[in-house]
This record gives structure tokens, sequence and C-alpha cells, in this order.
């Protein structure tokens, strides 16, 4: 049935196995991150690496990734295999997330925080959402989210060409998040 009913099915997520690599990103628990880049590199490699490394408690994150990005795409380039990648675009189909749907992808991110304690979101493609919704209702459903990070353990990353945001826009997108520089540029 896809993500196009009203509410969207938990592929039930697991942890990546290590790959052979130390943890390099130390994302506080309880917070949600604007990287400030272009493309998502840094914002990638921060997720990948926490997923797939011990935190300094000794567990490893669970991570849900939804992006502009194709699946498959990301899963060959960073070697994910078990973690959730949800892809934002306009047609059916499994693992496929209605960029006009706030709604469920809203309620998928929620779901995934309270059923995973130490789950890390990676949520790329804003200016795809800006686009087919207007900035204030993308706005209010990040920020819905945000209070569900806040309140628990969960990590969220989300990368943002400022070059797409007008100063203001990118203000509101910031205030209750950290920021992080990245780079802008093309590759």
């Amino acid at each position: 049935m896809g993500l196009f009913s009203r509410k969207a099915k938990s592929r039930g997520p697991a942890g990546e196995a290590g790959l052979g690599i130390t943890r390099k990103y130390a994302l506080k628990p309880g917070r949600s991150y604007v990287v400030q880049e272009a493309p998502p590199d840094i914002s990638f490699d921060a997720f990948v690496n926490i997923v797939s490394t011990a935190g300094a408690d000794g567990r490893r994150a669970v991570g849900l990734a939804i992006s502009r990005q194709h699946p498959g795409l990301i899963r060959d380039k960073y070697g994910l295999e078990k973690t959730p990648i949800y892809w934002l675009a306009t047609r059916a189909g499994e693992g496929v997330m209605a960029p006009t749907n706030l709604g469920i992808m809203t309620n998928t991110i929620v779901q995934f925080i309270r059923e995973n304690d130490n789950g890390i979101v990676l949520l790329d493609g804003i200016e795809y959402l800006v686009v087919n919704n207007d900035f204030a209702k993308v706005l209010r459903s990040i920020d819905q989210i945000n209070d569900h990070i806040v309140q628990s353990h969960a990590v969220m990353v989300i990368p943002v060409d400022p070059r797409a945001f007008d100063p203001k826009e990118l203000a509101l997108l910031e205030r209750n998040m950290e920021k992080i520089a990245g780079r802008t540029g093309v590759k």
C-alpha cells in the first residue's frame, strides 16, 4: 500500500554493523542540529558514523533517514544495510514518502523517536519539502518533531542549503536547534 495510506508502516529499525571506525561526532541526546551545507556530506557522515559506532555508554544508536536521495544510492555510498531510509518523492511505492504529506512524515519520525530512545533522525530534503508545501507548514512539522526530540534521548540532523532560504527563514529554522556550519559548493 505504500506511504500514501494514512499511517506509515514501521520497518523495524535495527542498528548497523560496525564498519571498523570510531565515533568522531559528539551530538548530544535530546538535541536537533541544522547543518548549513550543500551537498549534505557532513550530515550523512555524522549520521552514518553515529549508527555504525558505539557511544560512550557502549550502545549503538538506531537511525532513520528521510531523504530526497534514492535509498539505493544512499545504501551504496554509505554502506547502510539495516537503517530504514525513506525517499521523498512524488511517486508511489515501498519506502516512498510523499513530500506533500507532512503528517505522515511527522508521524513516522515521532513513532520512531518513541520506539527508539537512542535514535538518530536524518531529515534531508527540507528544500524539497518547502517547494511542495509552504515554509510555515514545514516549520510547524519540524518544530513538532523537535518537541519530541527534546523530550527524548534522540538526535535529529537536518542539512540545509542556506542558498535556498532567506535569512529570516534560516533564523526560524535555527531558533530551537543548534547550528553547525558546513560548506556550500558544487562538487
